[in-house]
């Protein structure tokens, strides 16, 4: 990492805190690029070292922009540039993550896990409405954007409605232009809600996280144009990557 030259020395005889110019330094290198999105900064001593200040100044300065969102701290690691949110607006109606991170202009990469035929069981047979040992399609996957993994995708397809679905190529076209293609008919509606979760091993392995990290899990029921349910979807959201918003009218 090349760091910003540091051309206003901090002034010890200003009357503003210390901390407080620190804290200027610190966000100028974020907000010129100097310092990249989920880049490290320099450590405490560095810092110390290029500002001739002390410790508690850096940590005071870390800690405010820490609050403001612009830095995280992952303990063992260090002190790293927040990456921006990744915005997934309610109000849009139904879409697809996929195609709302193509519409934003964020690259991201898919990558399989699993997809494999299963007997159904009486869970997914409630949410898909089939009955208890019907063939549908099991598929997990990763997602990264900007190559950083932020979701762990579980889909359970209903088979009978989409004939083909198991050899479709689901790295390089999303789940809902597939399911339209190969049904022949349109996606409607869904049920959806959204829980708060911690990190078993199997997700937390899969997006680079500790154990009981916190994380954001969407559950969907997607339904066609005739009302048959043709997925349920689990998806584990990394929930410091991910801010979801709607916009709400004041009833009268």
């Amino acid at each position: 990492m090349t760091n910003r030259v540091n051309n206003s020395h901090i002034k010890k005889d200003c009357p503003t805190p210390i901390y407080m110019q620190v804290v200027d330094y610190l966000r100028e290198n974020i907000a010129s690029g100097a310092w990249e999105q989920a880049s490290k900064i320099p450590s405490e001593v560095e810092l110390m070292s290029t500002l001739g200040v002390s410790r508690g100044s850096i940590k005071k300065a870390i800690s405010k922009l820490v609050d403001e969102g612009l830095l995280e701290q992952i303990q063992g690691k260090g002190t790293y540039v927040k990456s921006k949110d990744i915005p997934f607006p309610l109000t849009e109606g139904l879409i697809s993550f996929s195609e709302s991170l193509i519409e934003q202009g964020l690259s991201f990469e898919t990558n399989i896990l699993d997809c494999e035929i299963r007997k159904s069981d009486e869970d997914i047979s409630r949410h898909l409405g089939i009955v208890e040992g019907s063939d549908y399609l099991h598929l997990e996957r990763v997602r990264s954007v900007e190559g950083e993994p932020v979701m762990f995708i579980e889909n359970n397809i209903n088979m009978a409605l989409v004939p083909g679905i198991e050899t479709a190529d689901f790295v390089n076209e999303g789940l809902f232009a597939i399911i339209e293609r190969l049904s022949g008919h349109q996606i409607e509606y869904s049920k959806t809600s959204f829980v708060a979760k911690l990190a078993d091993t199997q997700r937390a392995d899969a997006l680079g996280l500790s154990t009981q990290s916190p994380l954001l899990q969407q559950l969907q029921t997607v339904y066609l144009d005739n009302d048959s349910a043709i997925e349920y979807a689990r998806v584990w959201l990394k929930s410091s990557r991910f801010q979801l918003g709607t916009v709400f009218q004041r009833r009268h």
